[in-house]
Order: C-alpha cells, then sequence, then structure tokens
C-alpha cells in the first residue's frame, strides 16, 4: 500500500507529532503506521493544492496483471511471485476509506464496499480462499493490492471482505489463505487480454505445463462445509473450487494456537540451533512437516495465548535478527 515516494518535509512532521500517539505499538508496528500516516498527510495535502488551482483529476485506474520486483519495507525484503501451492495460516487485519478511490498496487482503484485484498507476494489479480478459522467463515476474495505492512498481518482484507467473514468488528482474525489455481490461472489470462472482471467464468484454462504433481491440493483440514449440499457427481471440495468471490460458506470453527515460526530447515539439527537462540523467549519446539515430498524441520516459540502477545514475541525474534520470522496458526 506504500505507491507514493514521500518528502522528507512530511516524514519528519509526522515523526515528531505522530510518536506520541504510537508508544503503545512495537518497532515494527510503529514503523509500517507511521509511513501509512505519512503517505496519506503527504497525498492529501498534494490533493487540497491541486483543488485550489483547480487542476485536481479524477484517479484513473490502469489495471494490469502484475508479479512485481522484490521490494524492502520497514527493514523485510519481500519477494513477489506467481505462487499457485500458497497455503498458509496466520492473522488477518482489514483496511477501508483511507484508502477509497486510490490505486491498488496494479492500476485498479480500490473500493472498501468491494469483496478484495492486498497480500504482500501473491500475483495480482489471483484468487484465494480466506477462512476465519474463529467462526468457521469461508470466502473467495479476489487479491489486487500490496500489504500489509504491520508485523504478523498475513493478509489485508477489505471492509467489506472482513464484514463477510465476522471480524470487522474485531479488528483482526485467526485465517487461512489458500490460493484457487483455477480461477488464479482464469484471472491470469483475462488480465493479460485487458479483462478484469470481479469473478470469473468457467470458460476454458489457458494452457499450462503440467507438473509432476498436483500444484494445488484442496484439502478441508480446517473446515468442514455445513451450509452447502453436494449435487450428484460433485464433492463438497468440488463447490467449494467453484465458489465464486464474494460468496460465503459456513464451516465449523477451529481450535487454534498461535505460533511465531522463526523458519523451517532441511536439517533437523539447523531448525534446534536456531530454536536455542530463542529459548530465552519461551517454550519451543521443533516440528516435521512434509512440503513436496521432502521434510523440512520448523522452529517455533510460543504459544501465545493472544494475538497481542504473539505480536510482541514476533518483535523479540526480529531483535535478534530472524527477519523471515512469522506468525503461523494451527
Amino acid at each position: 500500500m506504500f505507491r507514493r515516494n514521500l518528502s522528507n518535509k512530511a516524514r519528519t512532521l509526522f515523526l515528531l507529532f505522530g510518536l506520541a500517539g504510537l508508544a503503545g505499538c512495537t518497532s515494527l508496528e510503529l514503523a509500517a503506521e507511521m509511513a501509512k500516516r505519512v503517505q496519506q498527510a503527504e497525498q492529501e495535502k498534494i490533493e487540497a493544492e491541486t483543488a485550489k488551482k483547480g487542476t485536481a483529476k479524477p484517479v484513473q485506474a490502469a489495471p494490469r496483471f502484475k508479479i512485481g520486483d522484490p521490494y524492502q519495507i520497514a527493514g523485510i525484503w519481500y519477494y513477489p511471485e506467481r505462487n499457485l501451492q500458497y497455503d498458509e495460516t496466520g492473522i488477518a487485519s482489514w483496511y477501508g476509506d483511507e484508502f477509497a478511490g486510490r490505486l491498488t498496487a496494479n492500476g485498479e482503484i480500490f473500493d472498501p464496499e468491494q469483496v478484495s485484498a492486498a497480500h504482500k507476494t501473491l500475483h495480482m489479480p489471483s484468487v484465494v480462499r480466506v477462512t476465519n478459522l474463529e467462526n468457521g467463515r469461508s470466502l473467495v476474495v479476489r487479491v489486487n493490492d500490496r500489504g500489509p505492512y504491520v508485523a504478523g498481518r498475513i493478509i489485508d482484507l477489505s471492509r467489506a471482505a472482513a464484514r463477510k467473514l465476522g471480524f470487522y468488528k474485531q479488528g483482526i482474525a485467526r485465517v487461512r489463505v489458500q490460493i484457487l489455481a483455477e480461477q488464479s490461472l482464469r484471472m491470469e489470462k483475462l488480465a493479460k487480454q485487458g479483462q478484469f472482471p470481479q469473478s470469473v467464468s468457467d470458460e476454458p484454462l489457458p494452457e499450462v505445463t503440467p507438473a509432476e504433481k498436483p500444484a494445488v491440493k484442496l484439502t478441508a483440514r480446517t473446515t468442514r462445509a455445513t451450509s452447502v449440499r453436494p449435487s450428484p457427481g460433485k464433492s463438497a471440495l468440488d463447490l467449494l473450487a467453484e465458489n465464486q468471490v464474494g460468496e460465503v460458506i459456513v464451516g465449523t470453527p477451529t481450535q487454534t494456537q498461535i505460533w511465531v515460526q522463526l523458519g523451517a530447515f532441511h536439517n533437523e539439527v539447523n531448525a534446534r540451533n536456531v530454536l536455542g537462540r530463542a529459548t530465552h523467549l519461551g517454550n519451543g519446539q521443533v516440528t516435521p512437516v512434509l512440503v513436496d515430498g521432502r521434510t523440512l524441520y520448523r522452529a517455533r516459540v510460543g504459544p501465545a495465548t493472544t494475538v497481542a502477545e504473539a505480536d510482541k514475541l514476533l518483535d523479540s525474534v526480529f531483535q535478534l535478527g530472524f527477519s523471515g520470522a512469522q506468525i503461523v496458526v494451527e
């Protein structure tokens, strides 16, 4: 969501007058929030000046398919990619009026009343299923923006999406984010043809080179659909995959714990050595997981009882030098 280079003057003013109100934030939250406020103030100043001169022009959308180059925010590097295997858990947040009417990262115009999302690395547009693990609500969402840049947040949903998923008032939720490969491929094909629909039809998929193994395995690991009945010849998972953007499926809430993951390693000894550097922060564990036929060893500390506690723990892990650490929910 950082879409403009800011003047030194604006940055200095906000550093002077904004610190008092942000004193309770962690260091990375502070950096992200300060940058967001500076950006907003700079944009409002420019808009006011152009309006005074009578030169204000409406924002013109220029949508495009986009992956993007690696970029750095608050000292952390992000590497955008076309990832048709994406399946992660974490904490979701939402954003609204502060960016209404402005361009998204792929050149569309952001409308907080449309179901959409911002993600740090996924290609745009792409389609993901976001499941609120706390209430079982599941929503198909179109990704067309970059963010969120507060540490420990996995996806930023529009206000409309947050309402549908049932966490608008709370502000955050424990979620699972799964890319829908077929819908994303259709979105990509249409975008490269200059078309940017909110949902996709059942037209043929673009040709792709098949992998040795399926690119994505749609599983019911976290939710069980209860509001739809499979039609003859279609499983519940087929119905999930075919769901259109903005449609909600209500499933079963999932009991979860919040962990801070320092990293995942091919060698168990390396994982334990890394965990040893963070044991003073609390309990830790090394657990194996099978990824693409290979065993990885995850080094984690926790579990945290609340998101606020996890945020503080993540900030402490960052201070140890583990810039790739993240919050995971299981």
